[in-house]
């Protein structure tokens, strides 16, 4: 059993395990980017298009964060920012056909992924599992 007083270095364990996962995967995959453009790329692909403000907020980052995420994810090709017709003040980003052509390939990795990390977990256990986590997330 594990201690209770854990929970962070496990939470760190997970997100370095995870991390280095979608490294390898995309690589196998040969596809460029970043396990943190995953992010951004799930936000618009059920969202597109965003402005940055918007984006930031879905994925819980600072605006200034995700704006260098943005902008290396331009510099692959993977989304495009286009000025609001209604405010120009406003740029909002959306996903290229680059991307939008390997959703399929995203998705095989996010299957992969939800595999590995709920093998040998009930369903049932796998929403307590989430359940709590939010909490913990919400509590800081």
């Amino acid at each position: 059993m594990q201690r209770t007083d854990e929970i962070i270095y496990l939470a760190a364990r997970l997100r370095d395990r995870a991390y280095t996962f979608i490294t390898e995967e995309l690589e196998r995959m040969n596809v460029e980017g970043a396990p943190s453009h995953g992010a951004i790329l799930v936000a618009l692909l059920r969202h597109q298009p965003l402005s940055l403000t918007e984006l930031s907020q879905i994925i819980d980052k600072k605006k200034s964060s995700t704006t260098e995420h943005v902008d290396k994810l331009i510099r692959l090709g993977y989304v495009e920012k286009t000025t609001d017709e209604h405010d120009q003040r406003i740029k909002l980003i959306r996903l290229t056909e680059k991307s939008l052509a390997l959703k399929s390939r995203f998705a095989e990795l996010t299957e992969k992924l939800m595999a590995k990390t709920y093998r040998g977990i009930s369903v049932e256990e796998q929403q307590q599992v989430v359940n709590l986590l939010a909490k913990i997330v919400n509590n800081f």
